[in-house]
C-alpha cells in the first residue's frame, strides 16, 4: 500500500470487534477522591484486535498513565524522542505528561489490550519499567492471566458506570499491574529488565528440599552460576541472602509444622534438616519472634494467628 495512503487512513478507533470504556472526566474528578479508588483508579480501557491503522500522537502527553499489553502482531511506540517496536508478549507503560505517539505495524497489525489509570500506586508502577525503553517482556502464564483479567474487567462496565462496577474495575486493574510486575517470570522490578536470569527453579528447588542443609554452592551450581553471581542476582531479586531467605522459608514451614502436627520441637527441627533442635529454636525465635514451644502455646491459647 503506498505510504501517503496509509497515512491517511490512520484510526484512533473503530476496530472490528474492539471493546472501549471512557469514564466521563466530570466523574473521574469525583471518584478521585473515593478512598478505594485515590490510590488507583481506571479512567479508560479497551480492547482492539486486529487494529489495522491504529495510531495515536500525544504531543504533551497523557493525564494518565498508559499500559498497552501486546497479545498478537505488533506495533511501535516513540516515547521521549525514541522509537521502539512492540511486539507480542510484551508491555509498554507510557507514563504520564509525557509526549508520545504510537500505533500498529502496517504489516501483521497487534492486537492489543490496553488501560489508562491514576493514583499514587499507578505512579508506583509507572517507573518500574526501564527508564530507556518504558517496556517490559510477559511470560506466557502471566500473559494468559493478564487477558483473562482484562476480559473480566471489561464485564464489570456492562451495565454503565455505577460506583460498584467502577471500584471492581479498578481493583482488577490493581491486580493486572501486580500480576505484570511481580507476578511475571520475564521481569524483574528490583533489577528493572526483562534480561535477568530467572530464578523460579531455584525457588522450587529450595522449596523441594527444605528436609535438607543446602549449602551456597549447592545453590549456585543449581542455577548454574558461580556463588558470586549467584548471591548477588539472589539479593537483588529478593532483598535477601539465599542462606538467609532458605532459613526463612524453613522457618516458615516449622510453623505449618507446629500448627497441624503433633511433632516434638526435636522431630520439627530433623524434619528440617538440623540435628541440633538448641540451635533450631534459636534460629526460628530469631526469625518468628518467639521460641517454638512458645508460639504452640500461644497458638493454643488463641494468641497466634492462622486462619
Amino acid at each position: 500500500m503506498d505510504h501517503d495512503l496509509a497515512l491517511s487512513l490512520r484510526m484512533r478507533e473503530g476496530f472490528r470487534g474492539q471493546i472501549l470504556h471512557v469514564i466521563p472526566r466530570p466523574m473521574v474528578q469525583q471518584l478521585a477522591a473515593h478512598p478505594l479508588l485515590h490510590s488507583l483508579l481506571t479512567t479508560d480501557i479497551g480492547w482492539y484486535p486486529e487494529a489495522r491503522y491504529h495510531y495515536v500522537e500525544r504531543p504533551e502527553g497523557a493525564a494518565e498513565h498508559i499500559l498497552i499489553y501486546c497479545v498478537q502482531g505488533a506495533g511501535w511506540y516513540e516515547v521521549a524522542g525514541s522509537r521502539h517496536v512492540l511486539e507480542t508478549d510484551e508491555a509498554v507503560v507510557l507514563p504520564a505528561g509525557i509526549p508520545h505517539a504510537y500505533g500498529a505495524a502496517m504489516v501483521n497489525p497487534w492486537s492489543i489490550h490496553w488501560v489508562h489509570f491514576t493514583g499514587i500506586e499507578g505512579d508506583y508502577y509507572a517507573q518500574l519499567p526501564p527508564s530507556a525503553t518504558h517496556k517490559l517482556t510477559v511470560d506466557s502464564r502471566c500473559g494468559a492471566e493478564l487477558s483473562r483479567l482484562f476480559n473480566q474487567c471489561y464485564g464489570s462496565f456492562v451495565g454503565g458506570f455505577v460506583l460498584p462496577k467502577l471500584i471492581h474495575a479498578s481493583k482488577l486493574v490493581a491486580h493486572i499491574l501486580a500480576e505484570l510486575f511481580y507476578n511475571n517470570a520475564a521481569f524483574s522490578p528490583n533489577m528493572r529488565t526483562s534480561r535477568f536470569h530467572s530464578l523460579a527453579p531455584t525457588f522450587a528447588y529450595l522449596a523441594e528440599n527444605l528436609h535438607t542443609t543446602l549449602t551456597l554452592a549447592e545453590m549456585a551450581a543449581h542455577a548454574g552460576l558461580s556463588e558470586s553471581q549467584f548471591s548477588h542476582l539472589f539479593k537483588r531479586q529478593t532483598g535477601h541472602s539465599p542462606i538467609a531467605y532458605f532459613n526463612q522459608l524453613k522457618m516458615q514451614h516449622a510453623c505449618t509444622l507446629l500448627t497441624i502436627t503433633q511433632l516434638s520441637i526435636k522431630e520439627v527441627a530433623h524434619a528440617l534438616g538440623y540435628t541440633d533442635a538448641y540451635y533450631f529454636s534459636r534460629l526460628f525465635k530469631q526469625h518468628i519472634g518467639v521460641a517454638p514451644r512458645q508460639f504452640r502455646s500461644e497458638l493454643g491459647a488463641g494468641k497466634a494467628g492462622f486462619g
